[in-house]
């Protein structure tokens, strides 16, 4: 469904951002992209969905392919358009909006007020909560209800591919365990296929099909997820455990340098 190919992105002209990242998202798959700070992850989700103007953000190399079709040049109401909605890093609600005229704002591309009925329904489903909290301000909602909220608003024009960006961030796990049971969900049931930006490898890898590990702007590794849940560096330095099951950290791991073949 989704191709990035050989891609290399800039700042301001000058900063060399990704360096050649190439990844695929299959139909009805969750794919999940890892790593640190500064890896590129975020950059990477800005490019496909064309917010590159109000970044100062431009493609130099390598193209993006949707169905069959090349985006590099599409503005974002074009990608939209396509069937790929981003939700955005920190939660950004509509927050002086009502919960209800939030997942309003995300049926704009709907056709007919039918669809949005039936779409709303379908939607709130999946968030119960939300149907409580209809006439509430979005900006009075907890952290894990907001981003409910903003999954919902992006599930509501009935999208092909969504592209989330640190869903995990800042919610308590147990709502992250929650969240991520519902995103799972909407995958099997919807078929939505989902690319998933996380630092939070245990969770995403939980769900996800197939994983990319980013690293200054490259991919460095990528696999099934239930290979990479069993590698040795991916235990050590994203799930945050040793050999012996013990929490490790990077200065403890002698091998590390070692190991990390990848950006030799």
């Amino acid at each position: 469904m989704l191709k990035v190919i050989n891609l290399e992105t800039t700042y301001n002209d000058i900063i060399l951002a990704l360096k050649g990242v190439s990844l695929e998202v299959p139909p009805n798959r969750i794919v999940t992209v890892l790593g640190a700070n500064g890896a590129g992850k975020t950059t990477t989700i800005n490019t496909i969905s064309g917010i590159r103007k109000t970044l100062d953000l431009a493609i130099e190399d390598g193209s993006i392919e949707f169905e069959g079709q090349v985006i590099n040049e599409r503005e974002p109401h074009q990608v939209v358009s396509m069937g790929i909605l981003q939700v955005p890093e920190g939660r950004r609600v509509f927050a002086e909006l009502t919960v209800d005229e939030n997942i309003i704002i995300g049926s704009y591309t709907l056709q007919s007020r039918s669809h949005y009925l039936r779409n709303r329904e379908s939607v709130l489903g999946y968030f119960p909560i939300l149907k409580e909290r209809g006439s509430q301000l979005a900006g009075y909602l907890s952290g894990g209800e907001q981003q409910m909220l903003v999954i919902a608003r992006a599930l509501m024009p009935e999208p092909k591919l969504i592209m989330m960006d640190e869903p995990s961030l800042g919610i308590a796990p147990l709502v992250v365990k929650e969240i991520f049971q519902i995103i799972d969900r909407i995958n099997r049931e919807k078929h939505v296929a989902m690319l998933l930006v996380e630092q939070n490898a245990n969770v995403a890898l939980s769900i996800a099909h197939h994983g990319y590990i980013m690293e200054n702007g490259r991919v460095v590794m990528e696999g099934p997820s239930e290979v990479l849940k069993e590698d040795r560096d991916i235990k050590e330095f994203y799930l945050g455990l040793s050999e012996m099951g013990a929490k490790k950290s990077f200065r403890d791991v002698k091998h590390y340098k070692r190991r990390k073949r990848w950006l030799s």
